[in-house]
This record gives structure tokens, C-alpha cells and sequence, in this order.
């Protein structure tokens, strides 16, 4: 297996280092602070909403209050929901027309009859940055995995995301009810990336998008996608919507994980009995979040990013997933 230290690909751009060597830092010292600064855990990250991102939407897909119910898990220690990094995605899908909740139960058949989709995301067995790994770990019971399996295999549509380690660890269990695997570490690309912050933020744009699936070439345009580093997916049963190229390939974690593993994917789409799975390796373009760089500059990663088409992306995700119709 091909091995490469991420720091090899990042050490001029002083940009990415910041944010890594800040989130390092983090996952030394967290364990110190969690103690008595729980209540707090939102304050704690070197990231944070942004609240100037223009989240409206011009002709909304349903009425507001009137759409199909859009459910968050919140019973796996999700860390977007838990530091309120989700509070974009939830604007939005609000401003959209949709209905959304929490679910702070294991998945069931009662738990989740009333949603039309549900969302996964940032799901590890532990707060974030309190441990390295979640290997040995159950972020979720094979119980609540079965009866999410039968949810989706009637109908239900799921959004999943993994991400780097330890969250592509910890998701890996429910990818897998699902034929998909995500490797383990972090993925980057030596040639299609952003060359503002290097090859671990990765663009999707031309070959590398499936135009010819509607979450991409839905009612809004997308061109030009970046990822934020997260992990591979591979899934032969899918469509394949955000293709690596040869030239990508995973590297250790901070953390100390992977490289394990090498997908062709960020983004996977397709059907799975009668229900519907969208599966993405990097889960940072469904938010918009703000880091304050060292040299007083801004570094934006999301829907908020100028130049790629994020925000057109998640409306068509959703719309896709809740089988929305034109007619």
C-alpha cells in the first residue's frame, strides 16, 4: 500500500497547517478541559458558523413548514450537532420548505416511521477529540443497524457521511450494511486540488463530476466542487457522483490512523430496495464554517466557499433523496 506523510504535501501552505496544527492541539488537550468545561463544548473548536452565508433560497421546494421531514441523528455523540456546526444545513433546509428534528433515540422502526430522510453525520462513539480511535468501539448496535437497514430497504432515504479518522471508523459499521466501505485516515489528491490550501482539500469539477446524476445536474448548477479533506468510499452498487482520480490516495491521520484502505469516490448515490442512500466522504460542504487564520485572514470551508457550488449541491441532495418532482 502506498504511504505518504500529509505533511510532505502541506508543509508551504501555511494556511492548512494552521488549522491542522490547531486541531492537534485540540486532540492533546480536550481531554483536560471536557472535564469542566462540558456546557462549553461548543467554544472550544478553532471553527465556528458563519453567519454572514446567504442561505436563502429564491423558490423554495415546498412551502415553509410544509415539506417532508428531514431527521438528524443525534444519539451518537454526532459532533456537528453537539458544537451546532449543523445550524446552516438546518437554515436551509428550513428556508427550503422542509420540516426537521432530532432524534435522540437508536434507530427503529417506530423511531423513525415519521421521517422521509435521515441524516448521519460526524457519529462516533465518544465527544470528538476525547480519543484517538474508535476501532474498538460500537458508535452504533447491531440491533439499530438492522432496523435501519429494514427502514431504508421499505422506503426510507439515508444521507451518511464518513470523514477522516476517527469518524470513518465509526461509520463504517452502518456503510457496510449498505455495501459501502470508507477507507480509514485521510484522503488526498496530488493534482486535482485547491491550490490556495494544497491536495487535501480536493476539487470535483468536469470527468471528476457525474453530470449525468441529479443531485449534480438538478435544478441548480453544479460546477466546481472542493472537499475538505475526509476520507475514500468505494461502492460498486452506486453511482459514483464525486470521482478520485488515480492520483488520489490515503494518508496517516493526526490522529495517529490509517492510511487503511483506498476508495474511487466522495460521493456515492443510489437506490437500495425501495429507499434511496447518498454516502460522502467529507462532510465540511454541508456546512459553513469560519477559521481565523494567524495572519488575520478568514478561511471558509462550506456552503460559504467562493467559487464552488456547495449550496446548489446540498438543495439537490435533498431534493433527490425526498424524490421531489417538478410536476
Amino acid at each position: 500500500m502506498r504511504y505518504i506523510n500529509i505533511w510532505q504535501y502541506h508543509f508551504q501552505n501555511k494556511s492548512y497547517i494552521w488549522v491542522m496544527k490547531k486541531l492537534i492541539l485540540l486532540l492533546l488537550f480536550v481531554p483536560l478541559l471536557s472535564l469542566g468545561q462540558q456546557q462549553n463544548y461548543p467554544y472550544k473548536w478553532p471553527m465556528y458558523n458563519d453567519t454572514n452565508v446567504n442561505l436563502e433560497v429564491e423558490d423554495p421546494s415546498f412551502e415553509i413548514n410544509d415539506g417532508p421531514l428531514i431527521m438528524f441523528d443525534s444519539t451518537h455523540k454526532n459532533f456537528f450537532i453537539q458544537s451546532h456546526l449543523i445550524k446552516p444545513l438546518v437554515d436551509l433546509l428550513l428556508n427550503d420548505g422542509y420540516r426537521v428534528s432530532f432524534l435522540d433515540k437508536e434507530f427503529s422502526k417506530s423511531s423513525l416511521s415519521q421521517a422521509k430522510v435521515l441524516v448521519v453525520i460526524t457519529a462516533l462513539p465518544f465527544d470528538f477529540a476525547t480519543e484517538n480511535s474508535a476501532a474498538d468501539k460500537n458508535t452504533f448496535s447491531e440491533n439499530e443497524l438492522n432496523e435501519l437497514q429494514n427502514w431504508v430497504n421499505n422506503g426510507g432515504s439515508l444521507l451518511a457521511f464518513s470523514e477522516h479518522a476517527p469518524f470513518d471508523q465509526a461509520i463504517n459499521p452502518l456503510l457496510r450494511k449498505f455495501d459501502i466501505e470508507s477507507s480509514i485516515g485521510t484522503t488526498v489528491d496530488t493534482i486535482n486540488y485547491e491550490s490556495k490550501y494544497g491536495p487535501g482539500m480536493i476539487k470535483f469539477e468536469n470527468k471528476n463530476l457525474n453530470t449525468n446524476h441529479p443531485i449534480v445536474n438538478g435544478k441548480y448548477k453544479v460546477e466546481k466542487l472542493v472537499s475538505f479533506g475526509g476520507s475514500a468510499l468505494s461502492g460498486s452498487k452506486y453511482e459514483n457522483i464525486l470521482k478520485l482520480d488515480e492520483s488520489s490516495f490515503n494518508v496517516k491521520h493526526s490522529t495517529g490512523l490509517g492510511p487503511e484502505g483506498k476508495g474511487n469516490s466522495q460521493g456515492l448515490a443510489g437506490m437500495y430496495g425501495s429507499g434511496k442512500i447518498a454516502a460522502f466522504g467529507d462532510s465540511n460542504g454541508f456546512t459553513a464554517m469560519v477559521f481565523n487564520m494567524d495572519d488575520g485572514t478568514k478561511m471558509y470551508a462550506g456552503m460559504n466557499t467562493v467559487g464552488y457550488d456547495w449550496k446548489n449541491f446540498v438543495l439537490n441532495t435533498f431534493r433527490w433523496l425526498t424524490n421531489y418532482s417538478e410536476e
